[in-house]
């Protein structure tokens, strides 16, 4: 767990503690206005090493829709004195575009470091510096993996879960005891009960399914662009509102614990999943009959844009960590076979 915590400590910490840095003026932005590859590239080097070069991770397109979901989520922002994340950046991904940019050392091939750019709302070229990386090959595959993922953890339903399991290192949810706090984790003590694999295997998935469900309602609000934490927040106060609605409809304790810790015996696991299997679907009509498609298709987009890879060697096998701007972070380890699969998901801070 130590070289874990502190991977988690690396990646975080640059995502989060580097400032944003201005490029030369362009003016005022004009309605749809994009940065091409070749200004965000001189945007980046501004701030790079002389002899540093540049590969495109991946690149956000701007239409209207997104323009008008990036200008309404900074008008959210404003009216309920929500802090702006980096400046509003991932608002601005939203209204002009940008590009995720690796710069790397060409004697190497490794990452030094990674360059968000986009536009701000005066037309001025931003630049969001993030950690280093691996690299750049096993970077561009991160990356990738890590989009992936993410889409899939955000369009599956929490009642269908627990097809995720096969995503993971080994082809299962992991333990417990060896990630603390993670999503999607099987508790040690019902690994001890003598259940049903598939029993326990569902229930981590359902359990992890209704965690989940906050970050993807999160998806649906204009406001994640300005600050996916706050929405994220929201979306917690919103799904357990919803829960306790659904407790007290059906006769149950509000505040019941649905912690998988707390379960004792075969039939008391049973009678779990029943219950987060019709938990989950309510709280999954709810989502559908609120959520945006468009702003939730925007929002993706951004959710899926990796701030940074990192690797902690310290190890054989060595971890590689990935995080998002939805305050994830996501541990992976090397198959033997090639490529990489994740072993732990968890939310950062």
């Amino acid at each position: 767990m130590k070289n874990v915590r502190f991977l988690a400590a690396v990646i975080w910490a640059a995502c989060l503690m580097i400032p944003l840095t201005g490029g030369v003026s362009l003016g005022m932005a004009q309605q749809g206005q994009r940065l091409t590859r070749q200004e965000a590239i001189a945007a980046a080097r501004r701030n790079a090493k002389p002899e540093s070069s540049f590969t495109v991770l991946r690149e956000i397109f701007a239409n209207a829709a997104t323009r008008r979901i990036g200008d309404q989520a900074l008008e959210q922002a404003q009216a309920r004195k929500i802090e702006l994340y980096q400046n509003g950046i991932l608002a601005d991904f939203l209204r002009s575009g940008g590009f995720l940019l690796a710069e790397t050392d060409p004697r190497t091939n490794s990452v030094v470091s990674f360059h968000l750019v986009t536009l701000e709302r005066s037309g001025v070229p931003e630049n969001l510096v993030t950690g280093s990386g691996t690299n750049l090959v096993d970077t561009q595959e991160l990356v990738k993996n890590t989009a992936e993922l993410v889409e899939q953890l955000y369009s599956t339903p929490s009642t269908e879960d627990s097809s995720l399991a096969s995503r993971f290192y080994g082809g299962n949810f992991p333990q417990a005891d060896l990630f603390q706090g993670t999503l999607f984790a099987i508790p040690n003590s019902l690994q001890k009960l003598g259940a049903n694999p598939n029993e326990v295997r569902e229930a981590a998935a359902l359990y992890g399914g209704y965690l989940f469900w906050a970050p993807r309602y999160a998806l649906s609000m204009p406001a994640f662009a300005a600050s996916p934490v706050a929405a994220e927040n929201a979306a917690e106060d919103k799904r357990n509102m919803l829960t306790a609605e659904f407790m007290r409809s059906n006769h149950m304790d509000p505040n019941l614990d649905l912690d998988l810790d707390n379960i004792r015996s075969k039939r008391q696991l049973q009678g779990r999943v029943e219950l987060l299997t019709r938990l989950d679907k309510f709280l999954e009509d709810a989502l559908k009959n609120e959520g945006d498609p468009t702003v939730v298709r925007a929002n993706l987009s951004i959710a899926t844009m990796p701030l940074g890879v990192d690797v902690d060697l310290s190890r054989d096998e060595g971890h590689y960590g990935s995080s998002t701007p939805s305050m994830f972070m996501f541990l992976w380890h090397r198959l033997a076979t090639g490529g990489f699969a994740v072993k732990m998901i968890s939310e950062a801070g």
